[in-house]
């Protein structure tokens, strides 16, 4: 039966609820010791009869350390911090530390207040998506009191610390391949948020592989939007109102892409039929859209992980770094790309570009 909440419970009354000793539970607090899975799962089923919740404060007053970690980004409700998250708190969980997450948008004032916030929380360390716009002087709340962080998805060029992401103009770089070998030569590029490495490296990888095909009628028509659904829908209708001939556009992220589905439909497109549309990101709503959206790969589980991996041991001092990890991306084509212009077999593809 559980306590009213004005009864502060002890180590020794969950020991006597368990049947077990004091420092049986104490290792399964905090995770330490070895123990049947059997005695676990009796010593936290008396947690939870009792109403016990762990008092992270008390925890890192008494041993000095936190099992907290701050983790900063552009919007929880994006599908792809989603992914990310979702392993990234797996990886943390399996030695006790507890992830408490932000929103910072694309404010730089935003994601300075919410570094002050996480640090006066007591976090022993950071993860962080940047805002558009951060120099390596925005971390230096970060970097003064030596806390572990880590950067994922977007880099700060000149910040000497880890990284993890996939290589953005690599990704494009197939985008583009994978368009220009159905035949394409007029494109649209709805591109992300200037001041951020993914928009900068998407975009010039997708105009690079264009520029080296050495197509002499190859035009791009682009334009540059914040992501959102929205957005992406206003800016396909704007981009095919002033350019009809555009027969494939390429989209920064996947939500745009299917935002741009919504407007090419309202001017009467078909998707996949008589215009290519390609995303990046492969979220998981991407296999499942209508049509399936065509998308480059960039494995968000995969860098949850790793960017987990790296502050524990920055944490444990097992760290060598700082790790620069932009991991290689794939495209996985399907049915939105497939509207095909012409086939041209001489064409010339250099694959430096990427």
């Amino acid at each position: 039966m559980k306590r009213s909440q004005s009864s502060r419970i002890t180590i020794a009354d969950i020991a006597k609820q368990a049947g077990v000793s004091s420092a049986t539970v104490s290792n399964v607090i905090n995770e330490t010791g070895r123990m049947t899975e059997e005695t676990r799962f009796k010593v936290r089923k008396a947690m939870s009869e009792l109403g016990f919740v762990k008092d992270y404060t008390a925890a890192r007053l008494r041993t000095g350390r936190s099992k907290l970690i701050g983790v900063l980004i552009q919007n929880i409700a994006n599908p792809f911090y989603g992914e990310f998250s979702a392993t990234f708190e797996a990886e943390l969980s399996k030695h006790g530390y507890l992830p408490i997450m932000a929103n910072i948008g694309e404010s730089l004032d935003r994601q300075a207040a919410m570094i002050e916030e996480v640090i006066s929380h007591g976090v022993a360390g950071i993860a962080l998506s940047p805002v558009a716009g951060s120099t390596p002087e925005c971390m230096d709340t970060i970097v003064s009191r030596n806390l572990p962080f880590v950067t994922f998805v977007r880099e700060i060029e000149g910040l000497n610390c880890d990284f993890f992401g996939a290589d953005d103009r690599h990704g494009a770089h197939l985008a583009a391949q994978h368009l220009l070998s159905k035949g394409h030569r007029i494109f649209g590029v709805i591109g992300g948020t200037e001041g951020t490495t993914t928009g900068e490296q998407r975009l010039s990888g997708f105009e690079d592989t264009i520029h080296y095909a050495n197509c002499a009628d190859a035009q791009i028509h682009k334009l540059r939007t914040p992501p959102g659904r929205e957005n992406g829908r206003l800016a396909a209708i704007e981009l095919l109102s002033a350019n009809p001939e555009i027969t494939a556009i390429f989209c920064h992220n996947d939500i745009l892409a299917m935002g741009a589905t919504a407007g090419l439909k309202s001017l009467r497109r078909k998707v996949g039929k008589d215009i290519a549309l390609v995303g990046f990101d492969n979220l998981p709503e991407a296999e499942v859209w209508n049509p399936p959206l065509t998308t480059i790969e960039m494995f968000p589980k995969t860098i949850g992980t790793e960017v987990a991996r790296a502050l524990l041991a920055q944490l444990e001092r097992t760290h060598q770094g700082p790790l620069i990890n932009r991991r290689p991306p794939v495209l996985i084509e399907r049915e939105s790309s497939a509207f095909q212009v012409g086939t041209n077999s001489s064409l010339q593809y250099i694959a430096k570009a990427g």
